[in-house]
């Protein structure tokens, strides 16, 4: 016997939460989950699930919120609104809700076994879809990723709205409460932060080096989205970007106009910041003691493109070259007034046995373009002296920490990062790790004064990105699932991930744990300690984290 039409609509004005069918006619049930959980597809609903969705946000800030459909039977058509949201007068939190994505991992990170989130092979919860609905087979779960900002002008006080989601005509409504504290997020972006990317995966239809019109539209969607996920760093590749013509006597004119546009894009989306100046040179054989130089098209006077001679960093052509290219590098920031915020990479991961060849590197930069700042990803400390910004493994800066502080009171800067390693109990942003490793990278930030983070792995994908996660290094060797990429293409521009937005989050954290430090640093300090003990030590607990979480706005309230 169906339930009366009146009763629904009685039962729909009161805002309760489940369905509203007899319970062997019900098509879903729905229930919220943390939204540092990540819920598997086959995860029960908890006993005691709560139905009503609670955030707890600071104004300028973006939080999170995950409502879980379990389907009792079929569904072909699963969809999903926010009604208006009741408040204050003013401006209103924002609500925007994506169905979550899942995708197949096949191998899995080894290592360590209890830490991963399901053991391979797996499907499991990451790109945020642009879908307007999706179809769920019985018994399985479809995480709903509500994504709220607050503006800054909004009210403290509480906010509340609706979640309505319709299966096959039957419609649940999950009930929503936003708690808006009266603390403002800084929109300085204090911590750097660089994703890097490769423009030419902007789009799968086509690749960027015609450089037209439509292209620069693309990697202009993709610029705002870093810049919504607080990406204030940028790797500029400069030997695409910036070209060269010779006239007849071998003197060469430099054209910066492509170099200025994309500078130009990214400052006006809000993602710089900073300018990474891309790689002098790199290796194709890892422990290959002399770096190969990249080098610019140049054009000769003739029109025709000149061909790319195979040259050594430290060899003298390449030294030649430099003499030419360095200084009009450096005139060029300078009356663009952006040498200040310029860094340049001369080669990416310098080990022992190259270690020299990178020094001598350096030695060409500092003698061409003094005024340029040099950083790099490094896996070795014997090129001090030849590095202004210091890049380590956190697993690296961990071992070597009294050497990176000593690095810091010389006047040097230290950030870290993480990529195919480290593994084991160190933190990073894999698939089948917890979503609070994603977070927290940012929390040992400020826990160890750390200024800056770099990964690789914003849009590398290799093959389907929504099925090839663990791509092949070599024979037998795998990446681990999800370290090329951090999000996905969409019909329409980029596509998130609860990674990225977990990877957002910890950032606002690290600012907010910034602002608490100018009022009480014996606080600010104490609070990231009890979450980050060390590298290694850190909670895994989501409600710890919420606790602890809550002592920090509190005492920003106070």
């Amino acid at each position: 016997m169906r339930v009366n039409k009146f009763l629904a609509l009685a039962i729909l004005s009161l805002g309760l939460t489940r369905n509203y069918a007899m319970p062997d006619e019900t098509v879903i049930t729905t229930w919220v989950a943390d939204p540092l959980v990540k819920v598997l597809l086959d995860t029960p609903p908890p006993v005691h699930a709560t139905g009503i969705v609670h955030i707890n946000a600071v104004r300028n800030e973006y939080e999170s919120a995950q409502i879980v459909v379990t389907a009792n039977r079929d569904v072909e058509k699963l969809a999903v609104d926010v009604g208006k949201v009741y408040g204050a007068d003013g401006s209103k939190p924002r609500v925007e809700a994506h169905f979550v994505g899942y995708v197949p991992v096949e191998k899995g990170t080894p290592e360590p076994p209890g830490k991963v989130v399901a053991k391979a092979p797996v499907e499991l919860p990451d790109p945020l879809l642009s879908a307007a609905a999706v179809n769920v087979q019985t018994g399985k779960n479809q995480p709903v990723w509500l994504t709220v900002y607050v503006p800054p002008d909004c009210r403290p006080g509480v906010y509340k709205s609706q979640v309505n989601i319709c299966a096959d005509g039957f419609t649940s409504t999950v009930p929503l409460e936003i708690n808006v504290r009266p603390v403002t997020l800084p929109e300085s972006r204090t911590l750097k932060v660089t994703n890097w990317f490769n423009p030419n995966k902007f789009c799968r239809s086509a690749t960027l080096g015609s450089w037209n019109d439509t292209h620069w539209k693309i990697v202009e969607a993709w610029a705002r989205m870093m810049a919504e996920h607080r990406q204030n760093v940028v790797i500029t590749p400069i030997m695409e970007l910036i070209t060269g013509q010779e006239d007849a006597a071998g003197n060469i004119e430099w054209d910066f106009s492509k170099f200025d546009r994309w500078v130009e894009l990214f400052k006006k989306a809000g993602v710089i910041g900073y300018i990474e100046g891309g790689h002098l040179g790199g290796r194709s054989d890892w422990e290959q003691p002399d770096f190969d130089a990249y080098l610019p098209d140049i054009y000769a006077s003739d029109g025709n493109l000149k061909p790319k001679p195979h040259i050594k960093v430290s060899s003298e052509e390449e030294k030649e070259f430099l003499s030419r290219f360095l200084p009009a590098l450096q005139k060029h920031l300078e009356e663009k007034g952006w040498i200040d915020i310029y860094f340049q990479h001369l080669c990416d991961e310098p080990i022992p046995i190259n270690a020299e060849s990178y020094k001598k590197l350096a030695s060409y930069l500092r003698q061409y373009a003094p005024k340029l700042k040099l950083i790099d990803a490094s896996l070795c400390t014997e090129i001090a002296g030849s590095i202004d910004v210091w890049v380590p493994l956190t697993d690296l800066f961990e071992r070597e920490q009294q050497f990176f502080r000593d690095r810091q009171r010389s006047g040097e800067e230290v950030w870290f990062y993480t990529c195919l390693a480290p593994r084991g109990k160190y933190m990073n942003r894999f698939i089948d790790y917890p979503l609070l490793d994603v977070r927290l990278i940012h929390w040992m930030n400020f826990r160890y004064g750390v200024s800056g983070y770099l990964h690789w792995g914003l849009n590398y994908w290799q093959g389907d990105p929504f099925k090839d996660l663990e791509p092949e290094l070599g024979v037998g060797n795998y990446l681990p699932p999800g370290d090329t990429h951090i999000v996905y293409p969409g019909p329409r521009g980029p596509l998130s991930s609860i990674r990225f937005e977990a990877m957002r989050d910890g950032i606002e954290d690290y600012e907010l744990l910034k602002l608490l430090e100018t009022r009480n640093p014996n606080l600010a300090h104490e609070i990231a300690t009890s979450v980050v003990r060390t590298a290694t030590d850190y909670t895994l607990d989501p409600d710890e984290f919420r606790s602890i979480r809550e002592k920090m706005i509190s005492a920003l309230v106070n």
